[in-house]
This record gives structure tokens, sequence and C-alpha cells, in this order.
């Protein structure tokens, strides 16, 4: 009896780890400022740069994991405070898109782009920052894993709920490592002027994205 139910237990706990590192996977996995980032700089620079972007971002996404669990989601509720995430995150996406447009119409040189993008560092910067000033990024952690983690708090101890957090994390590590090899890999097969293409098609996302921030925070304000 005693076997059974321990069985059934890690049987359940095992699907609870699977469904966590799959949702993981399911915020990664969407094309966002992160993704086109991570595929910027991998094509201008390879794996590390790419990486970098991704680590960065799953620093903020850890920070957002923390302050729920220190009872602060309330305060991302108030409208001043989303007004100010949309404002940085228009600022931010719009100043990296049109660098990335403009390197990317720069004759095709990549060598003039490889000296203008930075160092892993700055990538990782770029990375945090635009994960942590991302207001989509706020909705899914404030809103769905809130809400998820209070389901989960019903139903399993404590720590737990803290092993499938960080396999939540572990789902966009795995997602991230993915994308980072595959431009890694991917932009031998790219001439330079294609390169260069698709630079300026990044960038030219990020600014949309920067545009529906802006849009979003006018509609805060009326």
């Amino acid at each position: 009896m005693y076997y059974s139910k321990t069985k059934k237990k890690g049987r359940h706990m095992f699907l609870g780890i699977v469904q966590q590192i799959v949702l993981g996977v399911s915020l990664a996995a969407p094309v966002g400022p992160i993704n086109i980032e991570m595929l910027k700089r991998g094509i201008e620079k390879g794996f590390w740069h790419a990486w970098a972007v991704g680590l960065g971002g799953m620093t903020a996404d850890i920070l957002f994991m923390i302050l729920i669990y220190c009872g602060l989601s309330s305060f991302f509720t108030y409208t001043p405070v989303q007004l100010f995430m949309y404002g940085v995150g228009f600022f931010l996406l719009f100043h990296l898109g049109f660098m990335s447009i403009k390197q990317g119409i720069s004759k095709g040189e990549m060598e003039y782009i490889k000296e203008e993008i930075g160092g892993v560092k700055e990538s990782y910067v770029t990375g945090f920052f635009i994960a942590l000033s991302n207001p989509l990024n706020l909705i899914f952690w404030f809103g769905v894993y809130g809400s998820t983690l209070s389901s989960l708090l019903t139903r399993v101890s404590q720590q737990e709920a803290i092993l499938y957090s960080f396999c939540i994390i572990l789902g966009i590590i795995l997602w991230n490592i993915n994308i980072a090899f595959s431009i890694h890999f991917g932009r031998m097969l790219l001439k330079p002027r294609m390169l260069g293409w698709v630079t300026t098609a990044a960038g030219i996302v990020l600014v949309g994205y920067s545009i529906h921030f802006a849009y979003k925070a006018i509609e805060l304000m009326i």
C-alpha cells in the first residue's frame, strides 16, 4: 500500500516536472524581442553572444520569480508602474532596432557590424534589460505564473513548488540553447549580403515591438 502511494506520487511529480518544462519552452518559443535579439547577435557574433542574450533574459525571469515569492506581484499591477515599463521597453527596443537596421543596410559589410555589436557582457546586459522592461514578460510571470504558483501551493509542498518553478527556467534554458546553436551553425550558410538583410529584418521587428509598446502606453494614459 505504501509502495503504491509512493509510486503514484513519484509519477505525479514526474508529470508535473515535464509540464513545467514544457511551459518554460512555450514561454520562450514565441518570436519576441529576446529571440529577435538572439538571432541578430548570433548571426553577427556566433553562439556565445546569442546565448548571453538568452542568459540575461533568464536572469530577469529568475528575478521576477523571486519577487513573486516575496509577495511583490501586486506592485506591478499599478498603472504608473506599467506605464513606466512600457516607456522603457519602447525606448530600449526602438534603439536596438534602429541600430540593427543601420548596421544591416551599411553596404552589407559585416566587419562594421562586428565592431558595433560589443562583447559578450554587453549581450548579457542587453538581454537582461529587454526581459526586465518587456511588459509581455511581466504579464506571464505576474499573471500566468502567479496564478499557477497559487494553485500549486494548494496541492504540493513549498519545496515542490520551487522545484516546479525552476523546471520552467530549465525549459527556457533548453529552448535558448537550441536557438543559439541553430543560429551559430545556420550563419555559416549565409553570405554577407544575406546576413545584412537578416539583421535589417530583425531591426524592423524590434522597432515594430517598440511601436506596440508605445501604443499600449498611450492606451493606459487615455
